[in-house]
């Protein structure tokens, strides 16, 4: 009689798929976030949580986004958070803090459209990449009043982040879908922050993981529209002398930039914050301010004194 043979079979935990949150901040854009909505419940790969961060509107939009939801009885939880009208960091930052804890967190404002498998597209990008703080896609602009737009590239800002998010603005919320454990490492949103809040999240974030580009669709970003509604304009652009604050706030991000990386070349940094004094000293001069404006144009060639412009300016405003 042949003995019986017992043999031991090893089942392989199941991995558990990665947990997505979605933000929306919002303030006063009651038609353009209902236009915005069917795009994160048309995701191929749903989020688990949608939070709506309103940032005290004032003419319903709340309201509008509860009863849209209600009605759609979309497949994942959500919720519209109401909040006192203080800053887009600061709606954005509670919003975060409300989803309870998820693996990964896209911030969506709320007149950019994404492509169907934006989430899942972002989300595989980080489950094959673990180092990768951040996954990016490309970005498609279309102007509703003027000829601003095209098409945006992310493979450059991917590949090296800090400087092109100086250079060429870091408005890259909408198309990135970032790591939670990254985002936290760096404290989140700055909600002290008026302005240039998006640069002091992406560039520290740049300097604590790598970023990877994602092929695909490109994420829809529509310029004007909200101005062509009469609808309330960016929140982060609705405060008078806008390119003194961001001028402003790049310099405390290329201090943190120092701080972490010593050893970078901040060259090309200090180009940009050169640039932005330059162009608020212009901003203040177009207002009447020519002692403020000097002053901007003074911080300009201390950035950098090698430009004609800005040496020019300074002598004659």
């Amino acid at each position: 009689m042949n003995p019986r043979v017992y043999v031991e079979h090893t089942v392989e935990p199941a991995i558990r798929p990665a947990t997505i949150g979605v933000v929306i901040p919002v303030y006063n854009r009651q038609s353009i976030l209902l236009e915005t909505l069917p795009f994160v419940l048309a995701q191929s790969r749903r989020p688990h949580h949608l939070v709506i961060a309103d940032d005290g509107s004032t003419d319903g939009t709340p309201d509008a986004a509860e009863a849209w939801l209600r009605d759609a009885r979309p497949a994942f939880d959500w919720r519209v958070l109401r909040l006192p009208h203080r800053t887009s960091a600061h709606a954005r930052a509670q919003a975060y803090r409300s989803l309870g804890g998820v693996d990964y967190v896209a911030f969506l404002d709320s007149d950019d459209h994404w492509p169907v498998d934006f989430l899942e597209r972002t989300a595989a990008a980080l489950d094959a990449n673990p180092d990768a703080s951040v996954a990016l896609v490309d970005r498609r602009y279309t102007d509703l009043q003027g000829p601003s737009g095209g098409f945006r590239d992310g493979a450059p800002l991917a590949a090296d982040p800090v400087p092109q998010l100086f250079r060429y603005g870091a408005g890259v919320a909408s198309c990135t879908l970032l790591r939670s454990a990254g985002y936290e490492s760096v404290g989140g949103w700055d909600p002290s922050l008026e302005s240039a809040e998006d640069t002091m999240l992406f560039v520290t974030m740049a300097l604590e993981g790598s970023w990877v580009h994602v092929i695909g669709e490109p994420v829809d970003y529509y310029l004007g529209t909200a101005l062509a509604r009469g609808e309330e304009n960016n929140l982060s652009r609705r405060y008078a002398y806008s390119s003194l604050r961001w001028a402003r706030v790049h310099e405390l991000v290329l201090d943190r930039v120092r701080r972490r990386r010593p050893d970078i070349d901040d060259r090309p940094l200090r180009r940009s914050i050169a640039r932005l004094w330059y162009i608020a000293g212009k901003e203040l001069m177009s207002l009447g301010r020519a002692h403020g404006a000097r002053r901007c144009f003074a911080r300009s060639v201390k950035w950098n004194a090698v430009q004609y412009h800005g040496w020019r300016r300074l002598l004659t405003a």
